[in-house]
């Protein structure tokens, strides 16, 4: 399977505050799904994407970063900074009825984090193992955690095969809005009411949706 080449951007928020007592940045990662290197206007793209433009002119441009074009694979080499072959996570995705995750005892990025003092939040897409409560984003480094575990889902119910995948720390949320809207807000929500004593690591992974998502009617 070939790799893909894409930009990746790592965001830091600002230099410490006042409030804060830190002089560790804030860090934010946004994680595109199936966002080809061409797709953006500032590599040549037909879309405008201003804001994006803008972060990549200011900030620092990783040109060079090669991931699978699978989503687990790439999450899991992200999270890990491993091979996804070295994982077991490798040539597909994690299915909903499937029962691995990424091996537990893989060092996760947010439990770097947490080590140098950092709060941790995710909001969005997870897909790196969910049949236990230990391969959950909560058990895995994040002090805050919502959105869904599977891949794809129903973008406005968020329903997968049949069966809700919406949680908020592990707990099933029945909740309805577009689904990159509440990503969105919620990732809004953990800037505004963050510890400010603390330095703050925050993962918002996006995701997609299929047709067979839609919940099953009686």
């Amino acid at each position: 399977m070939p790799l893909r080449r894409r930009d990746f951007l790592a965001l830091p928020l600002g230099a410490a505050t006042a409030h804060a007592q830190t002089s560790k940045p804030n860090v934010v990662i946004l994680l595109a799904d199936d966002l080809g290197t061409s797709d953006v206007h500032y590599r040549g793209g037909e879309i405008d994407t201003p804001n994006i433009d803008q972060l990549a002119s200011e900030g620092l441009r990783l040109e060079r970063f090669y991931v699978m074009p699978v989503c687990s694979p790439t999450r899991s080499a992200l999270m890990t900074g491993r091979s996804p072959m070295r994982l077991g996570v490798i040539y597909t995705v994690i299915r909903p009825w499937e029962t691995y995750g990424v091996p537990l005892d893989e060092h996760f990025l947010p439990q770097s984090f947490k080590a140098a003092g950092y709060e941790t939040a995710m909001t969005g897409k997870w897909h790196l193992g969910h049949a236990k409560k230990a391969y959950l984003p909560n058990q895995r480094g994040f002090d805050h955690s919502y959105g869904h575990v599977n891949g794809a889902l129903d973008y406005f119910e968020h329903y997968r095969d049949g069966g809700l995948d919406w949680h908020r720390d592990g707990k099933g949320l029945k909740e309805k809005g577009y689904t990159t809207d509440l990503v969105a807000a919620e990732a809004s929500r953990l800037i505004r009411t963050r510890d400010k004593s603390k330095p703050m690591f925050l993962y918002v992974s996006s995701t997609r949706r299929t047709r067979r998502c839609r919940p099953r009617r009686s």
